[in-house]
């Protein structure tokens, strides 16, 4: 391993073969940190390994269900015993599209008509993924009292706008769980942002950096109050939530 892997940060990404994951995965990876990247099966694990060859002792890589509680937090623990710590936690919340003809499209047929089974399987990707992820890491960044939960939450569907009903409930719901849970953890130096749009990777590491950078600047103000008036007013903007 090498210096800078050791003092690198380390990323926890969600969605890593496709969108964000793959792209955060990629530039953190470029510039010498490590990740921890979860994908939906075998197959893509193997595409991603061969993607980042040259980056292998730095990047660990998972197949799992994210909506499976168990598996995730088995996953999760098995990063932190492989790179020592979590310090950015890109989720992913958007729940991947039904391919025509597949059960799960039922979940975008009017309210009124949306089957049981489909509603839970949507909202179990849409909501209950997010949560079971943010439940699995939230303690181990408390426990460290330092990290950066991001929520990628993608553009909420327009009021109304058909065949959206679960997907607009399952992130907004994700957007609400997760200010929530931002004043929570700010009590122990942790941030949780949320995310929405189509963010580029290069945004999403800096505002990780930003984040830590703010943190640094708050500590260093709050042990010499008098030496650092400049760093005492910086400290008053957190990360976005």
């Amino acid at each position: 391993m090498t210096a800078t892997a050791r003092t690198g940060r380390v990323w926890f990404v969600t969605t890593a073969g496709h969108g964000a994951g793959r792209a955060v995965t990629a530039a953190a990876l470029a510039r010498g940190d490590r990740v921890a990247a979860v994908v939906p099966d075998e197959a893509a694990r193997d595409r991603l390994l061969a993607r980042h060859d040259e980056h292998r002792r730095r990047l660990f890589v998972r197949a799992l269900d994210v909506s499976d509680n168990w598996s995730v937090n088995a996953t999760v623990c098995a990063a932190a015993d492989r790179f020592g710590r979590l310090d950015a936690v890109v989720n992913d919340a958007r729940p991947p599209r039904p391919s025509p003809g597949d059960a799960a499209g039922d979940a975008a047929a009017p309210v009124g008509w949306i089957p049981e089974p489909a509603a839970r399987a949507r909202l179990e990707s849409a909501f209950f993924g997010p949560l079971w992820v943010a439940q699995a890491v939230l303690p181990l960044l408390y426990e460290q009292r330092s990290g950066h939960l991001l929520q990628l939450c993608g553009s909420v569907a327009p009021t109304g706008a058909p065949g959206t009903a679960l997907d607009r409930a399952g992130t907004c719901a994700v957007v609400a769980l997760s200010r929530a849970a931002a004043c929570e953890a700010a009590r122990v130096g942790v941030d949780i942002s949320v995310v929405g749009g189509r963010p580029d990777a290069g945004a999403l590491l800096r505002l990780v950096d930003g984040a830590a950078a703010r943190r640094r600047d708050a500590t260093a103000a709050a042990a010499h109050p008098a030496a650092t008036p400049a760093s005492a007013s910086a400290a008053g903007h957190g990360a976005a939530a």
